[in-house]
């Protein structure tokens, strides 16, 4: 039941995150054409998503519906925390967003740590304090904490940014796959 529960919300946040659609509660067991193995062949990934991988193809698919009989014998050899990793390597080779995160979160702390220590600057030290607030020091000093917290979140954003970058560059793949060739013989071409 937990893995059916984890598998829903894997592809729940899968298919909002990825940057191609991924078909929910799709098996890695599929009739292929030819044409389609030979563009998955040329993927050079180890860690491979087989099923995100073949719908970033684009190729047209059909679905045949089964029912996959019960396991006859033993229970499946994927533990909780192999089925974490794959998940986690799963988000990551299919989506940046992750890798983004950070920087997302370091905009909102400056955004906010910043709007906020304005706030007190004016109100303690511009207008001395008409609203009676009395902000401590340790309050200031944890604002200004927070703020510079944000700078280096938004930091480790950019660095981010790069990381994604060597990412698709290592990840190798095809800049797009060929349906069709027309009036063209030669492979490779």
């Amino acid at each position: 039941m937990w893995r059916r529960a984890g598998s829903a919300a894997f592809y729940h946040v899968l298919s909002r995150i990825s940057e191609t659609p991924v078909t929910r509660d799709a098996t890695d067991f599929r009739l292929m054409d030819r044409v389609v193995i030979d563009e998955f062949n040329r993927f050079t990934e180890r860690r491979r998503m087989t099923r995100a991988l073949i719908d970033w193809l684009g190729f047209r698919r059909a679905y045949v519906s089964f029912e996959a009989p019960a396991r006859p014998n033993g229970r499946s050899r994927y533990s909780f925390l192999k089925l974490v990793r794959l998940a986690a390597s799963g988000f990551v080779s299919q989506s940046l967003f992750p890798l983004k995160i950070a920087g997302y979160l370091g905009v909102l702390i400056t955004l906010f740590s910043g709007a906020f220590g304005l706030f007190i600057l004016v109100e303690k030290y511009g207008l001395h304090d008409p609203l009676a607030l009395n902000f401590s020091g340790t309050a200031i000093l944890a604002v200004i904490n927070l703020f510079l917290i944000g700078i280096v979140l938004c930091c480790l954003g950019l660095i981010a940014l790069y990381v994604a970058n060597i990412h698709a560059e290592v990840a190798n793949r095809p800049l797009y796959a060929v349906r069709v060739r027309r009036g063209v013989d030669a492979p490779g071409v």
